[in-house]
């Protein structure tokens, strides 16, 4: 397979865009409270408890649908006391939410239970090994291990860098070759395509950290970053929302501390490094609900503590999103019917790639770009086009060739999309062409693919 690519021109005028937040206005919502950790199953984002103010912590579950706030505490059967700063998250083999540990201000202590809610009842377990009672401690679902993974937390002076598995069955603890110090008040957020999970900073009793780890492959890694999350420019934070961000390959990391006033900025880590963000909208704040919901394709943040505890819903999303959409149809050539798919998303500084497949052996395949035009059937301008083959946009920019080898084969396409938010909602289209030659017959023939119309988008 050969592959051509391309540098997008700056063709676009449209107004700088990026992802930010929306205040949203449900008709229901939690009361304020804050300490909570945003979970989702793919469809709903989850909150449980959380604590309005001192002394005191609720026990009660709600979930947001994008639109609304509902309530679905169980009204019969037993719940887990209330709590905050407890670890929790979606067991999506399982298709359970899953709740370890935390502080109770009634029961005077720092948890060890575990508890799973499946959407009605609430079901403590008793596993015959368990981590040790702690507050802060981080959880997450891990597709490669089929299981959820908890690190760290503290339990008054003691602060710990174990990670444990939980199965639905028992806790296990594992043995990873590194791990982060030990640490509490960090948050977690996994790519569940790569199956990476990232941990940043946190803090231990003297030092707040920003350092960046990755769980993958039953181990931690440090990754080593030019730029952190910090505060005075001084990297390093805690007690933040984190989650990650889908649609737009990212995980995003909102407000927390680090030893001083609260804050509000957004840090984004691309897998290689951190960006400040410019997003605004939601005020300082430590322990929010803070969540990425994949159906709906929005992070969603609730409440948390900015001097009060806040009881604000907001969105973050960007607002040019890439879109893809099929022109025309392809004609037939000597290896089948050309068909050209997406294979990536259109976004600025990244390549959009494509495959065209039935590329005959022997033939050149090239790609054809050009703006939106209205289809136009090829044999009018070259007499040798194929029967049905039509063009379908403008032809600005003709890229190849790349020959077809053996069987039919995909031939793929690139686009490199320059980093300009000035190209937000650009368009352009795609095509492939197919030229084949027959020395001996002394004949040949142009064949076409459908089109792709791209939506450039902004992350």
């Amino acid at each position: 397979m050969k592959t051509s690519a391309l540098s997008l021109p700056l063709l676009a005028t449209a107004a700088l865009a990026q992802a930010d937040f929306t205040q949203l206005a449900p008709t229901n919502a939690p009361s304020a409270r804050a300490g909570m950790i945003g979970v989702s199953d793919g469809a709903l984002l989850y909150s449980f408890g959380g604590k309005p103010g001192p002394g005191v912590e609720f026990n009660d579950m709600w979930v947001f649908s994008g639109v609304d706030w509902v309530d679905i505490t169980p009204a019969a059967g037993a719940l887990p006391p209330g709590r905050d700063w407890y670890a929790a998250t979606f067991d999506l083999a399982r298709g359970v939410y899953v709740l370890f540990g935390g502080r109770s201000s009634a029961l005077g202590s720092n948890l060890g239970d575990t508890w799973e809610f499946n959407g009605a009842t609430w079901t403590q377990l008793t596993p015959a090994t368990s981590p040790s009672p702690r507050r802060w401690a981080q959880m997450t679902y891990d597709p490669g291990l089929g299981a959820c993974v908890l690190f760290g937390g503290a339990d008054g002076s003691n602060y710990y860098g174990d990670t444990w598995s939980w199965d639905g069955v028992n806790w296990t603890q594992l043995s990873p070759a590194s791990s982060p110090s030990p640490r509490a008040r960090g948050r977690m957020s996994t790519d569940l395509v790569s199956g990476e999970t990232v941990y940043f900073g946190g803090r231990n009793a003297t030092t707040v950290f920003g350092d960046t780890w990755i769980w993958s492959g039953g181990n931690w890694t440090q990754v080593t970053t030019p730029n952190a999350p910090s505060s005075a420019g001084v990297p390093g934070r805690f007690a933040y929302g984190m989650t990650y961000d889908a649609l737009r390959d990212r995980h995003v990391l909102f407000g927390g501390t680090r030893n001083g006033p609260t804050l509000s900025d957004v840090w984004e880590f691309d897998g290689v490094d951190w960006t400040q963000r410019a997003a605004s909208g939601p005020s300082n704040r430590t322990g929010p609900t803070f969540a990425y919901v994949l159906g709906l394709g929005k992070t969603f943040l609730y409440g948390g503590f900015g001097g009060p505890q806040q009881s604000d819903t907001w969105e973050y999303q960007t607002s040019a999103l890439p879109a893809v959409a099929t022109t025309g149809s392809g004609c037939t050539g000597p290896g089948g019917s050309l068909t050209l798919t997406s294979t990536a998303e259109p976004w600025t500084d990244s390549v959009w790639t494509g495959e065209c497949a039935n590329v005959g052996a022997g033939s050149l395949a090239f790609s054809v770009l050009g703006l939106p035009a209205p289809s136009f059937p090829l044999s009018l301008a070259v007499p040798v086009a194929g029967a049905g083959c039509t063009l379908e946009n403008s032809a600005a920019v003709l890229l190849g060739p790349a020959i077809g080898t053996g069987a039919p084969l995909p031939i793929q396409v690139q686009v490199v999309v320059p980093a300009s938010p000035l190209l937000a909602g650009f368009q352009f289209d795609v095509q492939v062409a197919e030229f084949t030659f027959d020395p001996t017959g002394n004949w040949g023939g142009l064949y076409s693919s459908n089109g792709l119309s791209l939506t450039v988008g902004v992350r």
